[in-house]
């Protein structure tokens, strides 16, 4: 079986992050890593690219003393390779550490949901994580939106979730070890491999097993909507075309890469 075609060109650095704007809150380490994370994880910035200091520190108009920490972050949090006498490089995308990320995922939201089913949610909480629903449904049904939009609806739903559970450094943890699991989706929009619909029917049906108090079945139906690891190595394993997908992706990536820097 030959590896899927993936129809990806490798954008420039100064043309990714010239689009982009820092975020408003936060320390300048924290917005400047959070710029280059979502770009990282949208896939904006690519396997392999090369990330020097000097020129994030140029484009985004800071001091290379905030960029060098936010790419020690990011090289914590497994995205940024620093090699050392080299310079910092976008990781590869990892089967492994995407399917840690997802035991690390089911262990921290299954237990979310049954702390949450337990304790309860108030007429308000109820009110909003349905609110959150529906805006996905919005989004899903206006044509001209972005897959972007329902993705950050997506990650506000859970986040919200630990925040009504009152395990608000749980998601951070969380986010930080799940940064694969967002990267593989991204590849998968591109590859046209989505499940909006069925998102939001679990969304629903998670709520609904809190609202019911039921913790075993809130538990059962998130473990459902995240699939567990030997859900995911099973859906690998009879997907051998994706598994190359995110092969070809990484070396296409490595290859355009150390072309341009050729030319350059």
């Amino acid at each position: 079986m030959s590896a899927t075609k993936i129809g990806f060109t490798l954008q420039p650095l100064d043309e990714v992050l010239k689009q982009a704007e820092l975020p408003e809150t936060g320390s300048l380490v924290e917005r400047v890593y959070q710029l280059l994370r979502e770009k990282i994880i949208n896939l904006s910035l690519s396997p392999e690219v090369p990330l020097p200091e000097k020129e994030i520190a140029a484009i985004l108009n800071v001091s290379k003393t905030p960029v060098r920490e936010a790419l020690i972050r990011l090289a914590n949090d497994r995205l940024v390779n620093i090699v050392p006498k080299s310079g910092s490089y976008v990781s590869a995308i990892s089967v492994d550490r995407y399917l840690e990320a997802c035991f690390i995922r089911v262990q921290l939201e299954g237990g979310c949901v049954r702390r949450l089913a337990e304790k309860g949610l108030s007429m308000a909480e109820e009110v909003h994580l349905r609110s959150l629903v529906s805006q996905q449904k919005q989004l899903l049904e206006d044509a001209s939106g972005q897959y972007e939009d329902f993705f950050l609806a997506d990650e506000a739903f859970h986040k919200t979730l630990f925040q009504y559970a009152g395990l608000p450094g749980a998601w951070t943890l969380l986010n930080g070890a799940q940064a694969e699991i967002d990267r593989v989706r991204h590849l998968k929009i591109r590859q046209g491999i989505l499940r909006s619909r069925a998102v939001i029917e679990e969304h629903t049906k998670i709520i609904q097993a809190i609202v019911d108090r039921s913790p075993d079945s809130a538990e059962a139906v998130m473990v459902y909507h995240i699939g567990s690891v030997d859900d995911q190595m099973l859906s690998m394993s009879e997907n051998p075309q994706f598994l190359q997908t995110i092969e070809s992706f990484n070396l296409l990536l490595t290859a355009q890469s150390k072309g341009r820097s050729k030319i350059q």
